[in-house]
């Protein structure tokens, strides 16, 4: 495997990394991850028990359990997010890495490796693999925990989809749909934002030759579509940390919790590690990223040449790490389908678990409309 990272000379960004990369290893993951998303979803998956009842869920209930009581906005995210992206995320990947390793070049290749990188942010394997280890050492204080075969098996493709991460060359499989393309000396080119295939710029509007996408030199209304979404989500934000967010038994008392309420019980149970982890996703994560945001929305609008380096890099940590925000949701979905014994020993999502899934949607968002290129044409152009 080599070891190159080719960056950008303006701000350092990577543009081509070929550290461990592996399209053997990232094929092989992709579809072991297919294979155990079956019995995860099928098989038992947490069993709870206490004072001689027990409570055993499959992980469709999660979606079922939020959607009765009252919560079809959150069941839906965790459908989406946990069962329905990751099978089309992979699926995808999957068949246009054995038609690339058959040496076939249908049609529809470059639409598929599109849709499968597009997903790569909203399939949550991981997020929710997080939110499992999170719910497990909560409710083990107060009751008897097992985690079953579904559990395990989803445990495991979580792990593999970090490794595909790793692996997967994208510029490689690009290059292997269709070559790269040389506009021709001093033709002034633009970049597919997709797929980076350089076309020249009198094509502008037209469909990318290789991944279907339509071609424009910048993102369409990008400052007024990032700002209208962070502005929605900061509305979201007070509602979604001033009010209970889940209640769980502690030492057999229903007890309502915030964000930071979950933190602090993390804290006092001795898990610290967890602890530290949910307040930078759950709080941290997206207090910054609607600070970064708007750093730079306004550093656009202002035409603003100060710290260009330092906005691009806050601009790509937060487009990586903002989707790790969805823990707190995604860990309510896992404990509440055993989490019903009675009224002392019960588990449900609380009214700010609602507006803090559509914080981090709608900040998640916001990052994929916003162009960063446009802080470094604002900074070009006279006042």
């Amino acid at each position: 495997m080599r070891r190159e990272i080719t960056s950008c000379c303006r701000c350092g960004t990577p543009l081509v990394r070929r550290v461990f990369k592996s399209l053997e290893a990232t094929l092989a993951c992709s579809v072991a991850i297919l294979v155990l998303l079956l019995p995860a979803m099928l098989e038992p998956f947490l069993t709870t028990s206490a004072f001689g009842a027990t409570r055993t869920s499959i992980l469709p209930m999660s979606v079922s359990y939020l959607w009765r009581e009252g919560w079809p906005l959150l069941a839906g995210l965790v459908l989406l997010f946990v069962m329905v992206f990751p099978v089309v995320h992979f699926t995808a990947l999957t068949a246009v890495l054995l038609a690339l390793r058959s040496g076939q070049r249908p049609r529809w290749l470059g639409f598929g490796f599109r849709i499968a990188n597009a997903l790569q942010t909203w399939a949550m394997l991981d997020v929710f693999l997080l939110g499992l280890m999170i719910a497990y050492a909560r409710l083990r204080v107060s009751i008897h925990v097992t985690i079953d075969v579904g559990a395990l098996c989803f445990t495991a493709a979580a792990v593999l989809s970090l490794f595909v991460r790793a692996s997967l060359d994208k510029p490689q499989v690009w290059r292997l749909i269709a070559p790269d393309r040389d506009p021709g000396e001093n033709v002034p080119a633009i970049a597919c934002r997709s797929c980076d295939l350089l076309i020249p710029a009198a094509g502008s509007g037209s469909r990318c030759p290789r991944c279907t996408t339509i071609i424009t030199a910048r993102e369409p209304e990008s400052i007024a579509r990032a700002g209208a979404l962070l502005m929605a989500a900061m509305i979201f934000y007070l509602p979604a940390n001033l009010y209970p967010i889940a209640t769980i038994p502690i030492d057999v008392t229903p007890t309502a919790y915030t964000v930071i309420g979950g933190v602090a019980d993390l804290a006092s149970s001795g898990l610290l590690g967890l602890a530290l982890l949910v307040f930078s996703a759950s709080f941290a994560i997206p207090l910054l990223k609607m600070a970064g945001l708007s750093w730079c929305i306004v550093s656009v609008l202002h035409r603003s040449d100060r710290g260009l380096l330092g906005k691009t890099r806050a601009y790509r940590i937060i487009e990586e790490v903002g989707r790790w925000s969805m823990v707190d949701p995604l860990t309510i979905a896992c404990f509440v389908p055993v989490m019903h014994f009675n009224e002392l020993i019960v588990g449900r999502a609380e009214f700010a678990a609602t507006p803090f899934a559509a914080v981090v949607v709608l900040t998640t968002l916001a990052s994929k409309y916003f162009d960063p290129r446009l802080l470094w044409d604002a900074a070009e152009r006279p006042t």
